[in-house]
């Protein structure tokens, strides 16, 4: 999704319609994200400016924006210059991915000076660049010191647009068209719309291959193979829409609701495969899919802050298990201190204190053994120290085990939060997952001197095709919650020996139906590590043989009488609430 030149042209277009607002509020919601509140004869909106490498925009917005408590020290210069001045219009620059923002800022002395922003529009090299009257920097987002190889973006030096590209201008080569036939001629092996794309500023892909297929039907054209003559009137028709703003903000998604691609203009190359919808604005367009796209990169950086915890708590599990292994096989050992006290023992009557070695027949091997003796201790207490030796491993061996036993079960249940991690679709699963986390003391609890009220996610709710509700867990302690508040009677469901949500399939006191308990077990399956799979095992039982054991991490509990129906993990076509 390109934010091309031609969008570039019609987004300044209508932003230029708040000319004449005022800056009343400022803030960076991060380092390239740049948020300006707008008021303009009682109306007011927010300028997002965003200048993140995979999700660069600029757009209009009426929702109240999230803000750092603290400004930062370029929100603060930015404030400096910006706050209570005018906005004076909004400009593309030529043949550039960059609008450019001109300001009336007046000074503590009341004299008005220009100030200028250019939010520069081109993926990875996105920036956010303030400047003063003379097209000085004054600071930007991201800047590149004297060490850069092509520009330089530093505070002070004079603001310069990224270098030109060898390209022609449409609007020249659609007033020529021997011009265009000619730079046709010369590209004959290229595919047409790379052609565009390499010959003429502000293209991208999409409207490139939007072009050539509503010219010739396909996007696969080679440029020898096409009519130059029909291929030029479909650009004089691009050109029109350009130079007379005629621009349409649509929005194309997939039939499953996916986003795939926004443009100025219909989009048609792909027929059946998407649906093309047209938006009231650009702002509309843009903040729609900027949001969605925050969004997105919110939670996968939130699940990735988290798992980062989970999987360090894992780590340091496995190696603190992999010593004990290794003390354990010392453990294992300890009936050779029993013996060597047995032979001592057996052969006290021709020890002296003075020995330094016990030679002793040991009837097992049938062979004599050398065992060496502490002189400052009797032989007798010489065996009493292999017994103590003895009766201490034997015992390091049962503490062991335990605590092997415990860290295996803490990285099971570390195992099940990773899933519910992977499984999460919104940051509000996340925080109940980090809370459950802090409660059980794998990640610090936030402390802001304020009590704040818990509001957790109800589980996911769902009804059979019989009319039978089913909850199913977001969380361990969401499976915890579900099991303890189900009548004794109520069906449990958990995939088996895989980690999952608990489901409960709420009988009401009556036995459901066959169909009820697969889709109950489809659901299980579905809300657990195996989705997408094939015949998967699913265990189920009612409430009543579940057991919790005391001390046990949120949502393990165990079960000895249950039966296990196989289904597809994939949700049924039921309804859900």
């Amino acid at each position: 999704m390109a934010f091309d030149g031609f969008l570039c042209i019609a987004v300044a277009a209508e932003l230029n319609e708040w000319a004449g607002a005022r800056v009343d509020k400022l803030h960076f919601g991060s380092v390239t994200s740049l948020y300006l509140s707008l008021y303009l004869q009682g109306s007011r909106t927010n300028l997002i400016i965003s200048a993140s490498a995979s999700n660069p925009v600029v757009a209009l917005s009426g929702a109240d924006l999230l803000r750092p408590e603290q400004p930062t020290g370029l929100c603060m210069l930015f404030r400096k210059h910006l706050i209570n001045s005018r906005l004076v219009s909004v400009t593309c620059v030529k043949n550039e991915r960059i609008i450019k923002f001109e300001f009336d800022s007046a000074d503590d002395m009341g004299y008005v000076n220009k100030r200028y922003i250019y939010a520069e529009m081109m993926g990875k090299y996105s920036n956010i660049v303030l400047c003063n009257e003379e097209n000085r920097i004054l600071g930007a987002s991201s800047v590149a010191d004297i060490t850069a190889s092509v520009r330089q973006v530093m505070a002070g030096m004079p603001y310069e647009p990224p270098p030109g590209q060898d390209k022609t201008e449409l609007a020249l080569a659609v007033s020529k068209k021997e011009l265009f036939l000619a730079l046709l001629e010369r590209n004959r092996e290229k595919r047409a719309d790379n052609f565009l794309v390499s010959t003429f500023f502000s293209f991208s892909p999409l409207v490139a291959r939007e072009v050539v297929f509503r010219t010739f039907g396909r996007t696969d054209c080679v440029v020898y193979e096409i009519d130059g003559e029909r291929f030029f009137a479909e650009l004089e028709k691009l050109n029109s829409i350009i130079e007379n703003k005629r621009f349409t903000p649509v929005y194309l998604r997939s039939k499953d609701g996916e986003g795939i691609e926004y443009s100025f203009f219909p989009i048609t190359q792909y027929d059946s495969a998407a649906v093309c919808e047209e938006k009231s604005s650009f702002s509309e367009l843009l903040t729609g899919f900027y949001q969605k796209k925050s969004d997105n990169a919110s939670l996968k950086q939130y699940a990735a802050d988290i798992m980062r915890v989970v999987n360090s708590a894992t780590a340091r599990l496995r190696k603190k298990i992999a010593l004990q292994k290794g003390e354990l096989e010392e453990c294992r050992k300890r009936d050779i201190y029993k013996k060597e006290g047995d032979l001592i023992t057996a052969n006290l009557y021709r020890l002296k204190q003075s020995d330094t070695v016990a030679v002793v027949y040991d009837y097992e091997s049938e062979k004599e053994i050398r065992l060496a003796l502490d002189t400052r201790l009797s032989p007798a207490k010489n065996a009493q120290n292999r017994y103590k030796k003895y009766t201490k491993l034997k015992h390091a061996e049962v503490v062991l085990c335990e605590q092997i036993k415990k860290a295996e079960d803490e990285i099971d249940y570390l195992e099940s939060v990773n899933d519910f991690i992977m499984r999460s679709s919104s940051v509000a699963e996340l925080g109940e997952i980090r809370r459950e986390l802090a409660d059980t003391g794998y990640i610090a609890k936030k402390s802001d001197g304020k009590k704040q009220k818990k509001h957790p996610q109800k589980p996911l709710s769902y009804t059979t095709s019989s009319g039978l509700s089913v909850r199913a867990g977001r969380n361990n302690r969401d499976n915890d919650a579900l099991t303890a508040s189900a009548d004794k009677l109520d069906i449990w469901f958990h995939i088996k020996g895989f980690h999952g949500s608990h489901v409960i399939l709420y009988t009401n006191g009556e036995e459901p139906s066959a169909e009820d308990y697969t889709e109950a077990a489809r659901i299980a399956a579905y809300h657990s590590e195996k989705r997408g799979s094939e015949n998967v095992g699913v265990d189920y039982t009612q409430v009543k043989h579940l057991k919790k054991p005391n001390g046990s991490p949120p949502g393990f509990i165990t079960y000895d009488k249950y039966w296990t129906a196989f289904v597809d993990a994939t949700m049924p076509e039921i309804n859900d609430k």
